[in-house]
């Protein structure tokens, strides 16, 4: 059978830019599945409306077919991209590295200066996780840094605890940057068990 990932990079991020996207690639392809790299313009005009616009930018790449299993891999903005899709996508797994804290339910753990640039920039913030938490069927398997944002780590716990058929991985001494050798390293052992 045809395997298929989609890797989705973080905000203003490219696998033109950052090392990492590419080895990641690599790791899908020596388990013989062809990666697509998810181009995304982060420099979208219409303020507010951002996270709708970067899941309609991965649906226009998305291309369903029969027969084929699908796998997503998102960083960071990337993953909460993959995250509000995963219930059209329907991909086999879902590997969501960095889900930052997005959603209404997050308010209460992040910095004031980022709810005020949320508020800003992302009028479309309130999706609510325990909603679609739900709908997603897929296997999940979370990541995220030790040495991220505090929030991160409350995010992907929370996550863990909510959805279905999730892994969480802490990855030891890791920030929140997917092109980290030890990032790296949890994301292939991730990939070698999909």
């Amino acid at each position: 059978m045809k395997k298929i990932a989609y890797i989705i990079p973080g905000y203003g991020e490219s696998h033109l830019r950052q090392r990492g996207y590419n080895k990641i690639a690599k790791f899908f392809e020596m388990r013989g599945i062809i990666p697509i790299q998810v181009d995304i313009n982060w420099r979208v005009k219409k303020f507010g409306k951002m996270l709708t616009d970067y899941t309609k930018q991965f649906l226009k790449a998305y291309k369903k077919q029969e027969g084929v299993d699908v796998y997503i891999l998102g960083f960071s903005l990337g993953a909460t991209t993959a995250f509000l899709t995963a219930a059209r996508t329907k991909p086999r797994a879902l590997i969501l590295c960095s889900l930052p804290p997005r959603f209404k339910e997050d308010s209460k753990n992040v910095k004031p200066a980022w709810i005020q640039w949320r508020r800003k920039n992302f009028s479309d913030r309130d999706y609510s996780f325990a909603k679609i938490a739900p709908k997603i069927k897929s296997k999940i398997y979370l990541l995220v840094g030790e040495n991220e944002d505090r929030s991160y780590l409350i995010r992907a716990k929370d996550a863990k605890k909510k959805l279905k058929n999730a892994n969480l991985t802490i990855v030891k001494k890791a920030r929140h940057n997917i092109s980290q050798k030890e990032y790296l390293a949890a994301v292939n052992k991730v990939i070698s068990k999909i």
